[in-house]
C-alpha cells in the first residue's frame, strides 16, 4: 500500500507538472486514469474511468479568469478510490467531481497566496540578478499553488480506501440508480460545453455529419476519425492550392511607412 501511495503522488506530481512542460495535457484524465490503472493492476479498467472522466470534463478548460475544477485529484482519487472499492465508471464519476470542486477552492484560497509571495522573492531576485534563485523559486513557485492537491491526493488515497468502499456498499439502491443516470448524463453535458465553444457555422455541418455517420450507417469512431483526418488534409491541400493561385499582392509605396502599418 505505501509503495501504491508513493506512486499516486508521482502521478499527481506528473499532473501538477503541466505548467512546466508547456501545456501538454498531462492533467487531463485520458492520461491520468491508465497511469492510475496501470499502479492498481488494471489498465483498461482506469483507461475506461479515465475516458469516461474526461468525457465530463472536456470542456473544462482554463480561459480567462475561469478556473476549472482540479481534473487532476479528481481523476486521481476518483478512479483509484473506485477500483480499490470495486465500483465502476459512474462511482469514479461521482466522487471525482466534488473532490476536484474542493481541492480548486483549498487551492486558490491557499495555494495561490504562497505562490503570490514566491513570485514577489523572484522580483527581488530579478533585481539582485541571482539567476539560481530566480530558477529555484520559479520552481517552487510552480508546485507551491498546487499544494493542497498534492498533500490531499496521497493523504486519501492512503487512508481513505476503507472509508469509499463502506460508504458505497450502504448506499442505497435508488441513489446508486441516480448515480448511474448522473454518470450518463454528465459526459454529454461536458461535450456540449465543448461545442458550446468550438460550434459555428464552419464546423458546425462537420459535427452533425459525423454524428449521422455514426448513428444512420453505424460507422465506429475510428472510422469516422479516419474519414475526418482525410477530410482535413484534402481541404488544407486545396486551401494552400487555392492561396498558391491567388495574385501576388500589390507592391507597397515606399513614400507610406515603406511596409510598416501606420497608426
Amino acid at each position: 500500500m505505501v509503495i501504491k501511495t508513493i506512486l499516486i503522488f508521482l502521478i499527481a506530481l506528473l499532473g501538477y507538472s503541466e505548467w512546466l512542460t508547456g501545456t501538454s495535457y498531462l492533467q487531463r484524465p485520458i492520461v491520468l486514469g491508465p497511469l492510475v490503472g496501470l499502479v492498481m493492476g488494471d489498465v483498461v479498467t482506469g483507461t475506461i474511468m479515465g475516458a469516461t472522466m474526461e468525457l465530463a470534463m472536456v470542456g473544462a478548460i482554463s480561459v480567462g479568469a475561469y478556473n476549472p475544477p482540479d481534473t487532476i485529484s479528481g481523476t486521481i482519487l476518483g478512479v483509484s478510490l473506485a477500483m480499490q472499492a470495486g465500483a465502476d465508471a459512474s462511482a469514479a464519476l461521482t466522487l471525482g467531481i466534488p473532490i476536484a470542486t474542493i481541492v480548486l477552492a483549498l487551492d486558490t484560497a491557499l495555494g495561490q497566496p504562497v505562490m503570490l509571495l514566491l513570485v514577489h522573492r523572484i522580483d527581488k531576485n530579478v533585481e539582485d540578478g541571482d539567476t539560481k534563485a530566480i530558477t529555484r523559486n520559479m520552481l517552487i513557485a510552480g508546485y507551491a499553488q498546487s499544494w493542497c492537491g498534492l498533500l490531499i491526493i496521497p493523504l486519501a488515497f492512503f487512508f481513505g480506501a476503507d472509508a469509499v468502499a463502506s460508504l458505497l456498499n450502504i448506499i442505497p439502491d435508488f441513489v446508486q440508480t441516480g448515480m448511474d443516470v448522473a454518470a450518463a448524463f454528465l459526459p454529454a453535458l461536458g461535450f456540449a460545453m465543448l461545442a458550446q465553444m468550438i460550434m459555428n457555422k464552419t464546423v458546425a455541418p462537420f459535427f452533425f455529419a459525423g454524428f449521422f455517420l455514426v448513428a444512420y450507417f453505424g460507422i465506429s469512431t475510428t472510422g469516422v476519425a479516419i474519414f475526418a483526418a482525410i477530410i482535413a488534409v484534402a481541404m488544407t491541400v486545396l486551401g494552400d492550392k487555392k492561396k498558391a493561385e491567388q495574385p501576388a499582392a500589390a507592391t507597397e509605396d515606399p513614400a507610406i511607412g515603406s511596409g510598416f502599418d501606420e497608426f
